[in-house]
């Protein structure tokens, strides 16, 4: 009889055992925090890259937590970004438009001086680490992603370029509490999105001219000849063409503009050749058309003053020239 009473003994203290065991664990800690993330398109808009001006854009990253234990004051993230479908150059990234590169780089701060890059390529910039208050087992917050575009970029030619951000390089890694280390967070939850960056490079032209200075004269009984240029700087890609008007005399005729010195006029022509074959106006076929390089093109001008009679004198003339792109 006394066996049997320690042996009951020893079960009742097993199950009081497991009844402690089960308790336990019916009453710890809730599950940890699940976040999304998602990020709006970043978009540089219209890009004028002869303009010596660089570009700006920013896009708006929205997180959202829930189920944030009772005791968890703040969620920890860090923010990686990858190279995107453009690639990168030397630490820069790519948008494309074809064959056509566009360089930009994003950044954690709007002085655009911190690069966001991510734990495993540094070449881009560090991760971000995000720290957002939580309560009632939430934690809801936004930081903003900004872009930049460095000007110089010239030999961009016009068109629509792009760079995509898909889920496996856009990896924000989670844990609640403050102490999570963003130069090894893979330990982490993961939450990943997917974003783009886009520019759109518009034809553009500059323009520059020189005078032509047919020199001093007594008679005007030979031909009398001179040359200046027009400088034209055009978006890669784009079409161009140069119009010279009919100076202050509006003549319909290339050859027949007129330069005066008071009542007086000297008649003269200006052409695209040196040959004088070419006359240079306004319309149709007297214009001078190109395609833009991205760099200064010099298209020289002839002008031509046939022999002719007149009178002593200082003569000028002003013809507006205009360029056409697209």
């Amino acid at each position: 009889m006394r066996y049997a009473s320690l042996k009951r003994l020893r079960t009742l203290l097993l199950q009081a055992g497991i009844g402690l065991l089960l308790y336990g664990a019916g009453t710890g800690d809730a599950a940890a925090a699940s976040c999304t993330v998602d990020i709006d398109a970043a978009n540089f808009g219209n890009v004028d890259t002869l303009s010596g001006a660089s570009a700006d854009a920013t896009a708006q990253v929205s997180i959202s937590c829930s189920g944030v234990s009772a005791n968890a004051t703040a969620v920890t993230l860090c923010g990686n970004l990858g190279s995107g479908s453009g690639g990168t150059s030397g630490g820069t990234r790519i948008m494309r438009s074809g064959a056509n590169e566009l360089g930009y780089q994003l950044y954690a701060d709007a002085g655009r001086a911190t690069r966001w890059g991510s734990y495993d390529d540094t070449t881009l910039g560090q991760p971000r680490t995000i720290r957002i208050a939580a309560s009632d087992g939430e934690a809801n917050g936004a930081v903003t992603l900004y872009g930049g575009l460095s000007a110089g970029q010239t030999s961009a030619g016009t068109g629509t370029y792009l760079s995509s951000f898909a889920t496996g390089e856009v990896r924000f890694y989670y844990e609640e509490g403050s102490t999570l280390d963003c130069a090894a967070p893979t330990s982490a939850t993961l939450a990943q999105a997917s974003f783009t960056v886009q520019a759109t490079v518009a034809a553009n032209c500059l323009i520059a001219v020189s005078n032509l200075d047919f020199g001093l004269h007594g008679l005007i009984d030979s031909e009398v000849t001179a040359s200046g240029g027009v400088d034209v700087t055009c978006t890669p890609n784009s079409t161009y063409s140069i119009a010279m008007d009919g100076g202050l005399a509006a003549a319909t005729n290339p050859e027949q503009r007129l330069m005066r010195s008071g009542t007086n006029t000297i008649a003269y022509g200006l052409y695209a050749d040196q040959a004088h074959s070419r006359p240079w106006g306004a319309t149709g076929s007297a214009l001078v058309s190109g395609t833009g390089a991205g760099a200064v093109q010099s298209i020289p001008v002839f002008g031509r003053v046939a022999p002719q009679p007149a009178a002593a004198g200082n003569y000028t003339d002003t013809v507006i020239v205009t360029v056409t792109y697209f």
